[in-house]
């Protein structure tokens, strides 16, 4: 039986990026809920202190809080990503790797554009996990290592993209999030 495969020759720019970053801080880390539980606490807690008589100050100090480290921490993860974004010069697009993707055991092979490493190569049965959201597939190697796959770019179509990684991972690790 011949291997079905999917050819992804991958090319990132800004935006690309900055959707995955977005999508990392915010949503599969769960980072705004993070924050959104921080800032309520520490309003509520502002609010007990206003009603103590005595507490005006302190309430202030931690409604401050409570609204102004989200708000920072926000702002410097979108700094981050600008600063990622000229520091690999995405303005551009570039090709910088091509995933081969086959229902063989060991069926995710990368090459790397930027050098001559040797492919790296992922069994399925250890990726991480596959989350498909508007525009793109994100392939998590490894927790903190994913391989972007965005639309458009596979040489067999989204579809078959995306049938192949729900063939080859459990349900719970392919997430199809569009």
């Amino acid at each position: 039986m011949a291997n079905n495969t999917v050819t992804v020759n991958v090319v990132v720019d800004a935006k690309i990026f900055h959707q995955f970053f977005v999508f990392e801080n915010f949503h599969r880390r769960r980072g705004l809920f993070k924050l959104i539980i921080f800032a309520g606490m520490l309003t509520a807690f502002s609010c007990v202190c206003f009603i103590i008589e005595g507490g005006a100050l302190l309430g202030g100090v931690l409604l401050g809080v409570g609204l102004g480290y989200p708000a920072i921490h926000i702002w410097r993860i979108f700094h981050s990503i600008k600063t990622q974004i000229r520091v690999l010069d995405l303005d551009s697009p570039k090709t910088v790797y091509t995933v081969l993707l086959s229902d063989s055991p060991d069926g995710v092979v990368v090459t790397n554009h930027g050098g001559g490493d040797e492919p790296l190569r992922y069994e399925w049965g250890s990726l991480d996990h596959a989350y498909r959201l508007k525009g793109c597939v994100y392939l998590y190697v490894h927790a903190d290592k994913a391989f972007l796959l965005p639309d458009g770019q596979a040489e067999e179509g989204e579809e078959a993209l995306w049938s192949l990684v729900t063939r080859m991972l459990p349900p719970e690790k392919a997430r199809d999030r569009r």
